[in-house]
Parts: C-alpha cells; sequence; structure tokens
C-alpha cells in the first residue's frame, strides 16, 4: 500500500514540502511474552522528495503529536537532515516538512541524536505557547550539543563541545537532567561497551559516573514507570524508565537509577528490521517508533492500552480454563 500524498507545510518558508512516507511491510513483534503489531514506514524521500538524497532514522523524538527524525551529515547522504511529522492515533507518518537547519558549529549541522527539554529551564528550554527547540547532539562531525528553534530557519545555536562518542540524548524529566548514550571502546580491541551518562541540563557538563547498558546500544527514549510496567510485566521502582534499542535491533528497559527491568531482547521475529539507531514514544497513543537507518525505515510498534493488555491476559486465562 503506497501513500504518495504530497503535502505542503504551512511552516512560513522554513519547511519544503515532501514525500509522504511509503508504507513498506506490517508484522508482528514479540516484547516480554506478547506479541504487538507492527508496521513499517519507507522514509527515504521524505527529506527532499528525492530517494536518491537517503534520509535515515538517526535520531528521533516525539513531542507535541509531531514525531522529529534527525539524520546526521556525510559527503553522500542526508547532509544533517531534520523532518517533522504529524502523526496521528494509528502512528501515520503524515504530512512530512523539512525543517531548514543551519550549517552549525563546524560547518556541517547533522544530529546524531535529538530530544527536547520539557523543563522550562536549562539548555534548550523554553516558554510554553513558543515554537518546540530541538536539543540535539552532533558527535561525530561537529562535535557539540547545539539547539534548533523549529520557528525559525537556520537557527541552531547555542553550541556546546560534547565527547565524540555520544551517540543519542535524551531529557529525563524525573531526574530535571539530560543523559547520553556514549559508546566505550575497549583499550585491547575488544568489542566495544556502552554506558548511560547523566548530564547537567544547564552547563552540559557530564557526570562522572554512569551505569553499563547493552553494547551496541545507538538510541534511548524515557518512559513512565507505568509504561514500562505494562509493558515488561515487571514493577518499576523510579517515576520513569529509559528505553534503549541497539544497532543488532536489541530491546532493553532500565529505571532511571540505572537497574535492568526484565531481559534485554532482541527483536528477531521481525525480519524487516536492519539496524536500529533511534526509537521514540508516544505513550498517549500506546505507540513505539523504532529508528532504522540502514533501513531507511520508522518501524512503528502498536502497543494496547495496559487495561487492555489486562482484559487480554484475562480473557487467555478464562480461555484456557475452558480448553480443561
Amino acid at each position: 500500500m503506497k501513500r504518495s500524498v504530497f503535502a505542503v507545510a504551512a511552516c512560513a518558508g522554513l519547511c519544503v514540502s515532501a514525500m509522504a512516507g511509503t508504507v513498506s511491510g506490517s508484522g508482528s513483534v514479540s516484547l516480554y511474552g506478547r506479541s504487538y503489531n507492527v508496521t513499517s514506514w519507507n522514509i527515504n524521500a521524505d527529506a527532499t522528495g528525492n530517494a536518491a538524497a537517503i534520509f535515515g532514522a538517526e535520531g528521533m523524538t516525539f513531542f507535541g503529536g509531531k514525531l522529529y527524525v534527525s539524520h546526521d551529515h556525510n559527503s553522500n547522504r542526508a547532509n544533517g537532515r531534520l523532518v517533522s511529522y504529524d502523526v496521528g492515533a494509528t502512528g501515520d507518518l503524515s504530512a512530512p516538512a523539512l525543517i531548514v537547519m543551519g550549517s552549525g558549529p563546524a560547518g556541517v549541522w547533522g544530529p546524531e541524536g535529538i530530544t527536547v527539554n520539557t523543563s522550562g529551564s536549562g539548555y534548550g528550554s523554553f516558554a510554553s505557547g513558543d515554537s518546540a527547540r530541538i536539543v540535539g547532539i552532533d558527535s561525530r562531525g561537529s562535535g557539540a550539543f547545539a539547539v534548533f528553534n523549529t520557528g525559525v530557519a537556520g537557527s541552531n545555536g547555542d553550541a556546546i563541545t560534547a565527547d565524540s562518542t555520544y551517540d543519542d540524548i535524551a531529557f529525563v524529566g524525573s531526574v530535571d537532567k539530560f543523559g547520553v548514550v556514549q559508546e566505550v571502546a575497549d583499550p585491547l580491541g575488544g568489542p566495544d561497551t556502552a554506558v548511560f551518562r547523566y548530564v547537567d541540563k544547564n552547563t552540559m557538563a557530564p557526570e562522572a559516573s554512569t551505569f553499563a547498558i547493552p553494547s551496541g546500544t545507538k538510541g534511548v527514549a524515557v518512559v513512565s514507570a507505568a509504561f514500562a510496567t505494562s509493558l515488561s510485566g515487571v514493577a518499576v521502582g523510579t517515576a520513569q524508565a529509559l528505553l534503549f534499542v541497539t544497532e543488532a535491533d536489541g530491546f532493553a528497559l532500565y529505571d532511571t537509577a540505572g537497574n535492568a527491568i526484565n531481559a534485554a531482547l532482541t527483536l528477531g521475529d521481525y525480519a524487516a528490521l536492519a539496524e536500529l539507531e533511534s526509537v521514540a514514544v508516544d505513550e498517549a497513543n500506546n505507540l513505539i517508533y523504532l529508528g532504522d537507518e540502514a533501513g531507511k525505515a520508522v518501524h512503528i510498534v502498536a502497543v494496547p492500552a495496559p487495561g487492555v493488555l489486562g482484559l487480554l491476559g484475562a480473557a487467555a486465562l478464562v480461555a484456557g480454563r475452558r480448553r480443561r
């Protein structure tokens, strides 16, 4: 099913129209003993309307009813592109709009990871009613954090030097800090590992302490304890939880103190997954967005609401009793 509707973005010249994403597949994925429907959207042409430009989901965040997707720069790739999508209750990627970014601190701005500071203060904050500010990390290129005002073309600035090993960033409201996924090289030449590190929301200075997360982790999203508990079946002892994805299609939940919630999974039962680099969550509509850079796709997992899961479990129990 191809959706080739062209959308004209009403954004005062800050965006350009782009081809809407194309549904490229569907199936199911298993998470903690339950099977959920997943729909894949090919986003390759959404940055320019031209598939030759190559646009993948390197960074991703959900805010204000929109899904923001970024791709870092490369001489023959997306050259630092950021696209917003209007998404509804089913998560369909409609009305993609290319947001024009500036050149960045070192010539080209291309976020590896993006997030929104929702606290109202600190780096990248904004007042209620203002256009959203995106906080990004361009570790591989410019080597900096930067803030982009989605309401002003080419406005990224406030650059602060960042470590080149940061792969993603998220704002964790319950601890009032940013957090980064950091790749850690083995000094003896073995496989890289990964850690999660908190960052001061005002100075963007990294904290000394870290906690280990699955190797190959590339993306992180913040969810409520209720959402994490509903998904994993395990009670969460902190107000929020961290959802991680790895480039080898791994999926893991941790509380914000660094404790694993249930066991890490590999989403190998859905063959369309190629290389997960980012993740975002729309809790209001119970949707998980998986950003696939190599697959140039966003995979949307529909998770039933907690009450629905309870009813499904009860129905299964009743059915089981009837079969005896």
